[in-house]
């Protein structure tokens, strides 16, 4: 909690210094924004074989704020949630390099690795699970977009890490044979993409990305931690309506263990088939399915769908079925619906 606190002292503070520039310096006004969360929980008991009681309550409260003078820029996310979660979820301090350098940002930054966000509440399926997606930790993180042709554009995205952003999130990186994870450092992580776009056919994102570092064990010697992933996404745009269609593979080693090596298989295909239909401003469905394959030990695939409807373009409602199929053991465990309300303001 201390560690938050004075990064985002820190944070706060180069705002106001940024703010203070734009009395020499035109610049943006400072952007708030945020929103509310609520949850509705309904859970299977694998154990005793039944669905548990349903729940219902605050999820958090999100807190953006944004300003830019000239070629600096500051952005906060602070999360306020249930269980006293209080925490920093992003935010970092950016400047755009002149053209076509890109842009450079230092603090708590998204880990460029694979397919980085879904579209997905929770759970957002095992690339996500394993932490090898939708990731931010401390450290300093470069952008650039290259045109290639009208149509093509070429994107680098590369990462040095210090550590992570929160200890429970090296859950992951304890496999079955492994000392305790109690911190992730020095991890260097990138992705060089192509951004295919031929308006009325098809628009199509392909890209690599590697990833490095360290993992401190408790009370053994640190491992390497190495990841390769190839992702796709491909949206067709002489359909009536929005079809996406994506799919990622990451080989990853975590340790000299066949417990802690493997392989992340995931599809998804996100559909709209409602547009501006009344007080509805979009409603996406979206079906995914992902698998763990360890060298050694059970595979699991998670199964999730989920309906995505916008109204008023400020209320989103996540509504979600979700289960694993470990190995082959009958039928789905870890079962669960779950209704997310999100009101954006």
């Amino acid at each position: 909690m201390k560690k938050t606190i004075i990064v985002l002292s820190i944070v706060l503070a180069m705002a106001m210094l940024c703010s203070s520039f734009a009395l020499a310096a035109e610049g943006e006004e400072t952007k708030i924004f945020g929103n509310l969360r609520l949850h509705y929980n309904k859970l299977y008991d694998d154990a005793a074989d039944e669905w548990q009681g349903q729940s219902f309550g605050l999820h958090f409260l999100e807190l953006r704020a944004q300003k830019k003078v000239g070629s600096v820029g500051v952005f906060v996310n602070h999360r306020i949630g249930d269980v006293n979660n209080n925490y920093l979820y992003e935010g970092w301090i950016s400047f755009d390099a002149p053209k076509p350098i890109g842009t450079f940002k230092l603090g708590l930054v998204p880990v460029p690795f694979g397919i980085f966000a879904n579209g997905l509440y929770f759970p957002k399926g095992m690339a996500y699970s394993k932490n090898w997606m939708w990731d931010y930790d401390y450290g300093l993180r470069y952008d650039g977009m290259f045109p290639v042709s009208e149509v093509l554009g070429v994107g680098v995205a590369a990462a040095y890490l210090i550590k992570e952003n929160s200890a429970g999130e090296l859950g992951a990186f304890s496999p079955a044979g492994c000392p305790a994870c109690i911190g992730e450092r020095n991890v260097v992580s990138g992705r060089v993409g192509a951004n295919l776009n031929m308006k009325d056919t098809l628009t199509l994102k392909a890209g690599g990305s590697a990833q490095v570092g360290t993992l401190k064990r408790e009370a053994a010697e640190d491992d390497t931690k190495v990841g390769i992933a190839g992702d796709v996404t491909i949206s067709p745009t002489m359909l009536p309506i929005p079809v996406s269609v994506s799919g990622e593979f990451i080989n990853y080693s975590l340790a000299d263990a066949d417990t802690a090596k493997g392989n992340i298989l995931a599809a998804q295909l996100d559909v709209t088939p409602i547009q501006s239909v009344c007080c509805l401003d979009k409603a996406i469905v979206s079906l995914h399915l992902s698998m763990d394959t360890p060298t050694e030990g059970d595979s699991v695939t998670n199964l999730i769908a989920q309906v995505r409807l916008i109204t008023a373009k400020q209320l989103h409602i996540f509504a979600q079925v979700y289960g694993n199929k470990i190995q082959d053991v009958d039928g789905l465990k870890g079962k669960g619906l779950r209704v997310w309300f999100m009101y954006v303001f």
